[in-house]
């Protein structure tokens, strides 16, 4: 047994220096037993440990008794080792001769232990400190402890609740469900479900419950009921809910491909004053020292194509941030000295900034006749920037549209009407013609020797010669003349109504005239004339085909005549019907 035994056995004479070790003694040390035999009993242990307990101790068994205590071995490397020891008297006959030590080394043991304290310690820490209310019940459903958690929810102390049915915690109407669940954990099941909790003051709390069954030694003894407070997750998902319904209608009206861009717009603003409960939503459209609504919604107070000082508008706000905008009460001292408190009866109002292509275009607010809370819910904001965000869309493909339409209709140049839209207004005016028994005239112009220009200083400033020569056409003309540029330096002016060549020589006399200052170009004067030919309707012609050629052919005669003249395509029938034959060229009016 000496010699087997896994623990150290050291024997030490009545002075305490060793007499024997055995094999785990030398082990446990580190010391051979030449080193052993003749050391004393203080060199086997370390330093710092209670050598008035191991003196003690030894003394106890040298007066026949035995004694028991933990203390540290020092290892022959200088490492210190946990032991528990116990002394008991050496004997030979009935005399004491010595002491035996039994050292048994408990790192592991000491390790064991700690390692079960901390664990205690965490399970306690998470069961006391879990931000879910927690509850260990008895198998009979009495509640044996609560946490931290669940007394800062429902007011209850542990020890008013501790002994109690955990079922008077619960509401009424599901206290038999409890029960179920319970009973369910009870045969091992973990289960979970939905409950109403009571608070101190009766009031119930939406918790999500969890039932863990409790096991003891291979039996469930009870089990744990984990409470998480679902309250704020249930308000939250019915937020979402709501928001996605108003995404969902937002949506909505975007997709309604077949309505126009200013329908689709008033449906985003009457949208939002109907989900957020204002009396009033608008676009307002910056034009330098104005602003223009654009499209409203709501209270008939204001209506499209109103338009205020920019400093009367609260769209100036939202201009001066380049940001949202909220204003709670335009009665507060800060917004005193406001001018739109003088031009409008809105008391709150929220704002947001519109873009159009990457360009600052105006506003999208929302106002309303009573003051609001001092914050406004962050759905909403959100809501209102995306309807920001569909409002600047839907300008943007409007603007889109204008601009295509322009290039499919207008001249690339000078902005005046192509070969395209001056057909369609003088098929329109063909049939107002017929219909009403009217006149009118076409006029072709080309810009006499205008090659020249171009060949001398370049296309750049033929083109600016063209523009002009296209502004000049536009003073001349009135608001109902077309006039429509061809190509290259070739105009077409659409006279609608007409009662004889000299109402059409009159007009064309103008044109010369406009045409007799220099254009300036780069500082360098150009001598731009035109030469005209003119065709009326319906002498010369009844189709669009037939008048354009016969005032081809009377433009074909200017030239051939001269240039910076105007010639008629029938110029018989015109000389007769002119008081004055010779004012059918510019030289001859001079």
């Amino acid at each position: 047994m000496y010699q087997d035994t896994p623990d150290a056995v050291v024997l030490y004479d009545k002075t305490g220096h060793t007499i024997a070790a055995n094999e785990a003694a030398q082990t446990l040390t580190g010391y051979n037993p030449e080193q052993f035999i003749g050391s004393p009993y203080r060199r086997h242990v370390s330093e710092d440990a209670d050598l008035s307990r191991i003196d003690l101790a030894m003394k106890t068994a040298l007066a026949g008794g035995t004694d028991h205590f933990d203390t540290t071995a020092r290892h022959r490397d200088g490492s210190v080792i946990p032991v528990e020891c116990y002394t008991f008297p050496a004997r030979f006959g009935s005399e004491v001769v010595g002491v035996f030590v039994q050292a048994r080394d408990i790192v592991a043991l000491r390790s064991a232990e700690l390692s079960l304290t901390i664990n205690q310690e965490k399970f306690r820490s998470l069961f006391e400190y879990h931000p879910d209310g927690i509850m260990e019940l008895k198998s009979s459903g009495a509640i044996s402890r609560v946490n931290v958690a669940l007394e800062g929810e429902t007011g209850f102390f542990g020890e008013r609740v501790v002994g109690k049915p955990w079922t008077e915690l619960i509401a009424p109407e599901r206290r038999e469900s409890a029960q179920e669940l319970l009973r369910a954990a009870m045969r091992g099941e973990a289960v979970e479900a939905d409950l109403l909790l009571l608070d101190r003051l009766g009031n119930r709390l939406d918790v999500q419950l969890k039932l863990v069954p409790l096991h003891v030694s291979g039996e469930i003894t009870g089990a744990y009921a984990i409470f998480k407070n679902v309250a704020a997750q249930r308000a939250a998902e019915r937020a979402i809910a709501a928001q996605s319904e108003r995404l969902r209608r937002l949506v909505m009206v975007a997709a309604s491909g077949h309505e126009s861009h200013e329908v689709q717009i008033d449906e985003a603003l009457a949208l939002g004053v109907e989900m957020f409960g204002w009396d009033i939503g608008y676009v307002a459209q910056y034009q330098r020292d104005r602003v223009l609504l654009r499209n409203a919604s709501g209270e008939a107070l204001i209506t499209k194509g109103t338009i205020y000082p920019t400093r009367a508008s609260f769209a100036h706000h939202v201009m001066e941030r380049r940001g949202p905008c909220f204003v709670p009460d335009m009665d507060a001292p800060q917004h005193r000295d406001d001018p739109i408190r003088v031009t409008t009866p809105w008391r709150s109002y929220f704002g947001v900034p519109l873009t159009v292509f990457s360009e600052f275009y105006g506003a999208l607010v929302f106002a309303g006749r009573a003051p609001r809370d001092e914050t406004i819910d962050p759905s909403e904001r959100d809501l209102v920037q995306l309807i920001g965000l569909f409002v600047s869309a839907a300008l943007e493909r409007a603007a889109q549209k204008e601009r295509i339409e322009q290039m499919a209709f207008n001249d690339a140049l000078t902005g005046l009407p192509n070969r395209v839209l001056f057909n369609d207004r003088i098929e329109q005016t063909i049939a107002t013609a017929r219909r009403y028994g009217r006149g009118f005239a076409v006029m072709y112009l080309d810009v006499d020797h205008f090659k020249a220009v171009n060949d001398k200083y370049g296309h750049a400033v033929g083109d600016a010669a063209l523009q002009e020569v296209a502004h000049r056409l536009r003073l001349a003309t009135r608001e109902s003349d077309t006039i429509s540029r061809f190509g290259g330096d070739e105009f077409v002016i659409l006279q609608p109504i007409v009662d004889g060549p000299s109402d059409a020589a009159d007009l064309a006399r103008k044109l010369n005239v406009a045409m007799q200052e220099p254009v300036v170009v780069d500082g360098v004067p150009h001598k731009v004339r035109l030469s005209i030919g003119i065709a009326l309707y319906p002498s010369d012609g009844s189709t669009i085909e037939t008048l354009m050629e016969a005032s081809d052919r009377a433009l074909y005669r200017a030239k051939k005549e001269g240039r910076n003249r105007w010639a008629f395509a029938d110029a018989e029938t015109a000389r007769r019907t002119l008081t004055k034959p010779r004012i059918m060229t510019r030289e001859a009016a001079e």
